[in-house]
C-alpha cells in the first residue's frame, strides 16, 4: 500500500486535532504578605493612589483572591507591600469576626478599651484575628466605626493590615 505524503500529513493533522490539549498551568495567585515585594499581577491591575496611613499615600490596586476583593497598597520606591484592606463580607477571621459584626469596646470592668484612630476608622487591638485558610497567620485588625446610638459598640466596616498601623500584633 503506497501512501502519498499528502495523505500521511492529513492523517497526522487529523490525529493531532483529536488529542486533548495539555492543560495550561494556572498562575497561583495568593494575597501578598505585608512587607513582601508586590507581585506583578497586582501592579498589572489598574492602580490609583490610596491613603494607607497617617500622612502616607501609596499606589494601590484592587484584586480578587478566592472570590474576595482586597485592596493592596505598596511603597512606590521599594515596591514592598505596605497596606492590605478588605470590606468584603466573605472574609471571616478564625475568631469569627466579619464585616457587619458589632464589637463591644468596653472591658468587663467597665473601662473603655484603648482604641487608636487610624485613617477614617478606629482600631481596638482586642478585635483582630487571622483568617488562616485564606491569608495564613497574618493578623487582620477590625476597622471600626463607633455606633452613633451607643459609643460602647463599634461596627466592623473592614479589615486592615498596615505597616503604618500604630498597634502591633
Amino acid at each position: 500500500m503506497n501512501r502519498t505524503p499528502l495523505v500521511v500529513l492529513i492523517a497526522l493533522a487529523s490525529c493531532a486535532l483529536l488529542l486533548p490539549a495539555a492543560p495550561v498551568q494556572a498562575q497561583v495567585r495568593s494575597l501578598p504578605k505585608l512587607g513582601a515585594p508586590v507581585p506583578d499581577f497586582v501592579t498589572a491591575e489598574k492602580h490609583k493612589e490610596c491613603s494607607t496611613g497617617p500622612g502616607h499615600k501609596d499606589p494601590c490596586a484592587e484584586i480578587d483572591i478566592e472570590k474576595i476583593r482586597y485592596i493592596v497598597g505598596w511603597d512606590a520606591q521599594t515596591k514592598a507591600v505596605t497596606w492590605l484592606f478588605t470590606d468584603d463580607r466573605r472574609l471571616v477571621t478564625d475568631t469569627q469576626l466579619a464585616v457587619g459584626n458589632s464589637c463591644h469596646l468596653v472591658q468587663d470592668s467597665g473601662a473603655h478599651d484603648s482604641t487608636v484612630p487610624y485613617l477614617k476608622w478606629i482600631i481596638d487591638p482586642r478585635w483582630k484575628g487571622p483568617a488562616t485558610s485564606l491569608t495564613g497567620n497574618a493578623i487582620w485588625y477590625a476597622a471600626l466605626q463607633k455606633q452613633p446610638f451607643d459609643d460602647t459598640y463599634g461596627s466592623i466596616v473592614g479589615f486592615v493590615q498596615s505597616a503604618y498601623l500604630p498597634v502591633k500584633p
